[in-house]
């Protein structure tokens, strides 16, 4: 019959081989250099950057519904609406608006923010509206 011999050698039991964790040896230089380099966060209040906006009604050109407005990089398209609705009385609603350029296939997202369409100068801002019907009298 069969004999077999167990025997317990370091090559298949007892200590592992390998280094300790956690524990560098003396003549290894331990690199503590970044793979990147970190952003300079800020909070939008502390933004320093100014722009101009113009905003103008897409059709029919209307010299009398452009103005001007002052803003950040960082604000927002929502804020834009919010100025142009105003401007309007609170008549208007369903606002598309457009970045330097109106086409239907453009149209920005009201929360996102100038800065995320790639506008850190002066720009144009295109809207257009479907005017809410309501009585002149009440």
């Amino acid at each position: 019959w069969l004999k077999f011999e167990l025997r317990a050698t370091q090559s298949t039991m007892g200590k592992k081989g390998g280094k300790k964790k956690g524990k560098a040896k003396k003549d290894e230089p331990v690199e503590k250099q970044r793979a990147f380099e970190e952003p300079d966060i800020q909070p939008s209040s502390k933004d320093n950057r100014r722009i101009k906006a113009t905003v103008k009604l897409a059709a029919p050109v209307c010299n009398l519904l452009e103005f001007e407005m002052p803003c950040k990089p960082s604000t927002k398209i929502s804020n834009i609406a919010d100025a142009i609705i105003e401007r309007h009385g609170g008549s208007i609603r369903d606002l598309s608006i457009c970045v330097n350029r109106f086409h239907p296939e453009e149209i920005v997202s009201p929360e996102k923010s100038l800065e995320d369409y790639g506008v850190v100068g002066d720009c144009i801002i295109y809207y257009d509206f479907v005017a809410t019907a309501a009585p002149l009298l009440c």
